[in-house]
């Protein structure tokens, strides 16, 4: 089987819970589109995870981004900060499942590498593709459906599906 997560956001307990309950095995494939980092104390364990299992692969996110703008010599101004504010306290990929092809991305389907982690998709938008169905996070799902009070539920749209309920917003 194929799974995808997105926006982990730290939530070790949850992120282990999720693959048992999915009964994950080496049998199966995890595709985790960015933001394992940030907001909660688990995401190194859970990077460890992930580099430890073969048939896991990660995406880069707009939180690894910020984490790695801060690192090293050629560190970009402001950058700490702006991690900070988002969390840092506490990318694309194709896949075809069946005869059904998907794109896996982080924030948007882009070619610019910014969009592709920091951009937001709106609900109205037109499908990004015409032969693939485009899988997302960033974008808690309950933006894209004006439902504020359950915000834990895939939002499927136009072409679109974004999967990340809000592990990181919720306490």
């Amino acid at each position: 089987m194929i799974y995808c997560m997105s926006d982990i956001h730290g939530e070790l307990d949850r992120f282990k819970a999720m693959l048992d309950l999915i009964n994950f095995s080496s049998d199966d494939t995890l595709y985790i589109i960015g933001d394992v980092i940030d907001r909660h104390p688990g995401g190194v364990e859970i990077l460890k995870i992930i580099k430890d299992t073969p048939n896991m692969f990660m995406l880069l996110g707009n939180h690894e981004q910020m984490c790695l703008d801060t690192l090293g010599p050629n560190s970009v101004y402001g950058s700490r900060r702006l991690w900070q504010e988002n969390g840092g306290i506490s990318t694309y990929r194709d896949v075809e499942v069946g005869d059904r092809k998907f794109h896996l991305v982080h924030a948007m389907p882009s070619d610019d590498p910014d969009d592709r982690i920091w951009r937001r998709p709106k609900p109205d938008d037109p499908p990004y593709f015409e032969d693939r169905i485009a899988v997302v996070g960033h974008t808690p799902t309950c933006y894209m459906s004006g439902d504020m009070e359950s915000p834990f539920a895939v939002w499927h749209g136009n072409g679109l599906i974004d999967i990340d309920c809000g592990c990181g917003n919720k306490t």
